[in-house]
């Protein structure tokens, strides 16, 4: 694999014309003559501008066109600039503007398709404003405006071994952050302090925007950024990290700590959820559904006496428990949702969540359980952080 990451190159030629390609046939097949991909600050629609562009947005909008025979022209808005793109080579031109859809609208007259059919990625899931739309729709009257957001993503649902080279460094990365965390997790430490240790050793490690979930028994029952609290001797402690790597792409990893011996009650939930977890993870084999992963896990829980927060039999949508990840943090599908077929060496993240009855349950497990980054294998999906290794990721210290 190429790795050129402090010249703001991420991918290799040969990755980079993967990409292209796949796009450019995919547009074919569905008879677009060009694509105009949008990116915003959100950890679902960033990473469609650099799975084309190697380009790392952190702020406001950008967006890419691509046609069939031109290299991308990325659009960067006036907030972020497009200092950082104009590193990268994939890019036929870079542009600035404060009304991306009026100069999108140029770039595709100048290249004779202001009456052409205009696949837009992000027109129906949010990754597109309203406004650069409808600038676009009223610059270019002549053109037929669609939505290609699954298109794009059907594409981006395909690794290459270099793409899943990229996620493994992750995963490296992070079980080194985590190894080098572990001293820290020692009693008389505040919540605070132990989130502030993380964020500082993942920022070491090249980690793009750490955000770092913390929590310790009794649990809070919400997502917790870490209080004042003290954690004691004989607490159970949670640390969940989510970003995107040095390289761009993105884990979702938690690992569960007990100050002195694990309590039975702990040892017991471990045992149920990762025989749960590895129930759900086997079935995550090309041509099954994703949804199959979580009625896995439910069977499992169910037996325990253990609820999830999901029911496939009234289709109440609660909790995701399954999403694509990859240059995005949620991306292609997910479930309960956008329910969808897997494809081979395809990267998903799992965090089913139990649904809670009672305030001692919340206290006891509210943010208790495993999460990691799975990629799909005839075999059924590989763990790839832990290497297979669940306990690895619930530490007695």
């Amino acid at each position: 694999m190429t790795r050129l990451i402090d010249d703001h190159r991420f991918t290799s030629d040969q990755e980079r014309a993967r990409r292209i390609g796949a796009l450019r046939s995919a547009m074919v097949a569905h008879g677009l003559d060009a694509l105009v991909i949008a990116g915003r600050d959100d950890i679902r629609y960033r990473g469609r501008v650099f799975y084309l562009t190697d380009y790392w947005q952190l702020f406001a909008d950008s967006h890419v066109v691509l046609t069939h025979t031109a290299a991308p022209i990325l659009v960067g808005g006036t907030v972020w600039g497009v200092s950082q793109a104009r590193q990268s080579d994939w890019l036929a031109d870079c542009r600035i503007s404060g009304t991306p859809g009026i100069e999108i609208a140029n770039i595709l007259t100048d290249q004779r398709l202001a009456d052409g059919r205009i696949g837009i990625v992000g027109l129906h899931d949010g990754g597109m404003a309203f406004s650069h739309y409808t600038e676009i729709a009223h610059a270019l009257p002549a053109a037929e405006l669609s939505d290609a957001t699954e298109l794009f993503e059907s594409c981006r649902q395909i690794n290459s071994r270099e793409a899943i080279a990229a996620m493994e460094d992750t995963s490296a990365c992070w079980n080194s952050i985590y190894t080098e965390l572990e001293r820290h997790v020692v009693p008389g430490i505040t919540e605070l302090q132990l989130a502030a240790q993380a964020h500082r050793i993942c920022r070491e490690h090249g980690v793009r925007d750490p955000m770092v979930a913390l929590d310790s028994t009794p649990f809070k029952g919400a997502t917790s950024f870490g209080t004042r609290k003290r954690i004691e001797f004989g607490d159970v402690v949670t640390v969940w990290i989510e970003s995107a790597g040095p390289n761009g792409t993105w884990l979702e990893y938690r690992r569960m700590y007990s100050l002195g011996p694990v309590p039975p009650k702990y040892r017991d939930a471990w045992q149920v959820y990762t025989a749960a977890h590895q129930a759900g993870v086997a079935a995550l084999r090309p041509g099954a559904m994703a949804s199959e992963f979580v009625e896995r896990v439910a069977n499992v829980f169910r037996c325990a006496e253990i609820e999830l927060d999901y029911s496939s039999a009234d289709d109440k949508h609660r909790s995701f428990h399954l999403h694509g990840i990859g240059t995005d943090a949620i991306q292609g599908v997910w479930v309960s949702g956008n329910d969808r077929v897997l494809v081979e060496n395809e990267i998903v993240n799992v965090h089913p969540h139990r649904l809670f009855r009672t305030e001692q349950e919340t206290a006891d497990f509210g943010i208790f359980g495993l999460t990691d980054n799975i990629r799909v294998t005839p075999e059924g999906g590989r763990w790839m952080t832990n290497d297979q290794q669940l306990d690895a990721a619930f530490i007695e210290l």
